[in-house]
């Protein structure tokens, strides 16, 4: 007879269906199922309400970044690869080899605290390719990995889960079968690689954006006649574009009468300084926007009804995928397709629209929780009109050192979203067994959903000061909700780009490749 007891460890399992279900509680929508972690017995998961409560919260969990520890140092150079050669000596079909710590709020006295995880070691395996035993048994190796390092109160946790492939942000989709993903950043070519003088402008994307097999090189052939076209917004991108657009011009319209009625009424109240300047500069705005809205809105619901109207450019470079570039091992998804000019009329720059879900004030919130705006640096302090402009590309030793986890994405499927960069590369391996290394981000918080979705490849991530980070390429989900999202380092893309195009400037954006 089964076991209805949520509590209750069922063979094979060695943790509670509760336990296993809840744990990573607030991750994701739908969060992946713990499948064993190092400290079970030590560390129990709080399953029932205590004695006398009536009620019972499982706290909700936040993945952040690890920076600034002991293994941090170590990571790449001695412990992940340890790790890696622990994994396949056992036989056990690896995923992803992530580190992350967790937080959670917990009423203490009547107040609300904040919590910290140690350090987890965060290991997924290819569902259905192994048992909790098997992992289980796995784990008091990886922690004499880590103890032989010199490594301590690190926590080695196990789950199911494979990676898959899921403006700048443009929206942009194949013409030949409408697959979608966004727009990274142009360039300009000015120089073929020959020398001579060009006058192109290229786009770039994810390589399973722009070419249907990923596993062969691709360059566009004049003498072929056989284009392979992009769009801006493929067909069902294309509906929700146009009611975007009238849902924009239909807030303008209300924010330039409730703005001007406030501004009006604002003496009799009691606005600081800066809510009333806040006011005024939206009200500018607005009123700045509200034509260009309203004739985009005119030319997309006459002009871009035919997929043809909509043709951004051609591709014209899309090298195989592959993991095996160089000695980084760093996914190398992406093409360049050269963009219609005609197209780019209203192009200044590679500058991130943020969109309108959020005001200057409430981004600035969230990239820098605990902090009075006006103690922001103003350089990292975003504009009224929320566009930020791409500035740098992080090198290397930035990427290592960054001095905010919170990063964001512009994308086709989930638009503007923020998230948690880990902080250490992230391992990884397909279900055919390519390995390859990453940069992983975590969602920011269970209510503003997942970092990024399908339809979101080919998005550049960046931080609030305007710097390049790197470009989804994958994540990992459960359901329909991503709660690990991989990304290219954004230099290393760049290097790649300039091995095919050496002349290539990147609108001011600045950048160093090792």
């Amino acid at each position: 007879m089964e076991n209805s007891d949520p509590h209750a460890i069922i063979p094979p399992n060695l943790i509670s269906e509760f336990e296993m279900t809840y744990w990573y509680h607030g991750i994701s929508g739908d969060p992946p199922k713990l499948m064993w972690r190092s400290d079970f017995e030590t560390n129990p998961f709080p399953s029932r309400p205590p004695p006398g409560s009536r009620f019972f919260n499982i706290p909700a969990k936040t993945a952040h970044g690890v920076f600034g520890t002991p293994l941090n140092a170590v990571w790449d150079d001695i412990v992940a690869p340890r790790i890696l050669a622990s994994l396949k000596a056992r036989g056990l079909k690896y995923s992803s080899l992530k580190t992350v710590r967790f937080s959670f709020v917990k009423n203490v006295g009547g107040e609300n605290h904040e919590f910290y995880s140690p350090v987890v070691v965060w290991i997924s395996v290819h569902p259905n390719t192994t048992s909790p035993a098997a992992v289980r048994d796995a784990t008091p190796d990886i922690l004499r990995i880590l103890a032989g390092a010199r490594i301590r109160n690190v926590v080695v946790e196990w789950y199911e889960g494979h990676p898959f492939n899921a403006g700048l942000g443009i929206p942009i989709a194949r013409q030949s079968d409408d697959a979608q993903g966004t727009l990274t950043l142009l360039f300009k070519e000015v120089k073929t690689s020959s020398g001579e003088p060009s006058e192109r402008i290229l786009a770039l994307t994810n390589k399973h954006v722009a070419s249907a097999d990923t596993a062969a090189d691709y360059e566009f052939d004049v003498g072929t006649g056989d284009p392979h076209h992009i769009l801006v917004c493929g067909g069902s991108r294309f509906t929700r574009a146009v009611a975007e657009i009238e849902k924009a011009v239909e807030t303008g319209n209300r924010d330039i009468v409730d703005f001007t009625k406030s501004i009006g009424e604002s003496e009799s109240k009691l606005d600081t300084p800066e809510e009333d300047a806040w006011r005024k500069d939206v009200l500018a705005q607005r009123n700045k926007d509200q034509p260009i809205l309203q004739a985009l809105l005119a030319q997309v619901s006459t002009d871009w009804q035919d997929a043809d109207n909509r043709r951004l450019g051609v591709v014209d470079w899309a090298p195989k995928i592959s993991a095996s570039v160089d000695h980084h091992c760093y996914t190398r998804d992406i093409a360049t397709f050269e963009v219609d000019r005609e197209k780019l009329k209203n192009f200044k720059g590679n500058i991130i629209d943020l969109g309108n879900q959020y005001n200057h004030c409430q981004l600035g919130r969230l990239f820098w929780p605990g902090r009075r705006l006006k103690d922001i640096p103003e350089e990292k302090s975003f504009r009224v009109t929320l566009q930020l402009p791409i500035r740098r590309v992080l090198t290397p030793e930035l990427i290592t050192h960054p001095d905010t986890e919170v990063v964001a994405k512009y994308g086709n499927a989930t638009k503007l979203t923020l998230g948690r960069y880990s902080g250490m590369h992230a391992y990884i391996c397909t279900d055919s067994g390519i390995e390859s290394r990453e940069i992983a981000f975590y969602n920011y918080e269970r209510t503003l959903g997942s970092f990024s979705g399908h339809g979101d490849s080919g998005s550049l991530v960046f931080t609030c000061g305007g710097d390049a980070l790197a470009v989804v390429h994958s994540g990992m989900a459960r359901g329909v909700c991503n709660h690990v999202t991989f990304g290219t380092p954004a230099w290393w893309v760049i290097k790649q780009v300039l091995v095919k195009y050496p002349f290539a400037e990147f609108y001011g954006m600045t950048h160093t490749l090792d």
